[in-house]
């Protein structure tokens, strides 16, 4: 999307009000936006805010769970590294939420439950919804895809996550003009995480260099996304 870069800009305030559409067990008590926030000097300071109380975490039902992850308000941060690798790693370290969230193996079929429904509503982006709110739709579901992959499930569940990513994939590409860079970067760096689980060996046509450069943040030539689709469609059989 050509606003992309200006998204970016209003991440902050956008959150804070989308954030409040949805109620939850517990909500954060300080938000982008507010004067609060605008008070933090450091991101160690915003980081420190966003913690969830470990009586909380520890007594929160799933489904909370996975509602307060994807309305952490650092979530987006780490599409602002180098790599996804990098914004994974720091948010795993940062947030006690995805720590916990990541021990619940049943928070997988909660996340695909979010990411098929935006999938299902891709049709938003055709409407009347502002550029910022449709980018703001678009990030998030590559935040979803990039969650998904970091799952350390059995291979039956790894075969599920990879359909659906591959169905997420398709549909998509109808609306192309919209994920263009990210939004598919984010859906095969998932996918080649997910293969690397269900079949490592089946990469070793690929060259290393290429396959790195995915793994670390879905970047591929034509051909290597080509010979990447291809693997996801035979595994999903």
């Amino acid at each position: 999307m050509k606003n992309l870069l200006i998204i970016f800009g209003f991440f902050t305030v956008s959150f804070a009000t989308m954030a409040q559409e949805k109620k939850v067990a517990w909500d954060y008590p300080v938000k982008p936006g507010t004067e609060e926030w605008k008070k933090f000097e450091s991101n160690e300071a915003m980081v420190n805010a966003c913690q969830i109380p470990e009586k909380v975490l520890s007594s929160i039902s799933t489904n909370d769970l996975v509602e307060i992850c994807l309305q952490y308000p650092l979530l987006y941060d780490i599409f602002a590294f180098n790599n996804l690798n990098e914004g994974l790693d720091k948010l795993h370290n940062d947030f006690n939420g995805i720590m916990e969230f990541y021990k619940r193996k049943e928070a997988v079929n909660e996340l695909l439950k979010h990411y098929n429904l935006k999938i299902q509503n891709l049709d938003f982006l055709a409407g009347k919804a502002s550029e910022v709110e449709k980018g703001l739709y678009i990030i998030s579901i590559s935040a979803i895809e990039v969650l998904l992959c970091q799952y350390d499930v059995q291979n039956e569940m790894s075969k599920e996550i990879l359909r659906n990513l591959v169905s997420g994939y398709e549909s998509k590409s109808i609306y192309a003009d919209y994920f263009k860079g990210l939004g598919f970067r984010t859906n095969l760096y998932s996918r080649v995480h997910v293969i690397t689980k269900m079949n490592k060996q089946s990469l070793e046509k690929l060259e290393s260099k290429a396959i790195n450069a995915v793994l670390a943040s879905g970047m591929a030539d034509i051909e290597t996304g080509s010979m990447l689709d291809g693997l996801s469609y035979q595994l999903i059989k």
